[in-house]
């Protein structure tokens, strides 16, 4: 969110070495496919749950396309942050591929949400940015989508089957985030 220079070019470095690095991965193992989501940009502010099935289809929509015949042998994920919330909302909708899953890496994704443990302007701006923008998401995130818990989006995903179907599972998280709470991001 800072608007600097240094700023932009230290963003900038980090986006051309990461897809250098992409780059580089696809060459040395011409059979693997990378899909940089695209599916939910400009469209975070809306349901978890939506922004999930839009992103299975998108994952369909690519297997159909590039995969010969449909054949993958698997399948792995890796989301930041919000991102790792809808690839969990996402999988229920992807169980074909249940046998497929490899994968999944979590970067700082609030699993249990963002209302506990926060800092007094971090919660002051997410209640700001929900009456501002009547921003759905951020009352997931902070578990004010239902009077009940067991009603919240967060727990209805923490319920759902998928997370399981995965060989390999990372949660990467950092006690100096202050936007996703530690202990949230690090349990499922």
């Amino acid at each position: 969110f800072l608007n600097d220079t240094a700023t932009t070019e230290i963003y900038t470095e980090q986006i051309v070495g990461s897809v250098r690095c992409v780059q580089e991965t696809a060459y040395m193992y011409p059979d693997l496919h990378l899909l940089c989501s695209s599916s939910n940009e400009n469209l975070t502010t809306e349901d978890i749950e939506e922004m999930g099935v839009r992103l299975a289809e998108e994952v369909q929509q690519y297997i159909d396309e590039w995969c010969p015949r449909g054949k993958i042998d698997k399948l792995s994920f890796i989301g930041h942050s919000l991102g790792g919330l809808i690839i969990r909302a996402a999988l229920p909708h992807l169980s074909q591929y249940k046998d497929k899953m490899w994968t999944y890496i979590s970067l700082s994704s609030p699993h249990l949400g963002c209302s506990y443990d926060t800092t007094f302007m971090i919660d002051k701006g997410l209640s700001f940015l929900q009456k501002w923008r009547g921003c759905l998401c951020l009352k997931q995130l902070t578990l004010r989508d239902s009077k009940e818990i067991d009603e919240t989006c967060l727990y209805k995903l923490s319920k759902r089957e998928g997370l399981g179907w995965f060989k390999n599972i990372c949660l990467v998280s950092s006690a100096q985030d202050l936007y996703a709470p530690f202990e949230s991001t690090r349990t499922v």
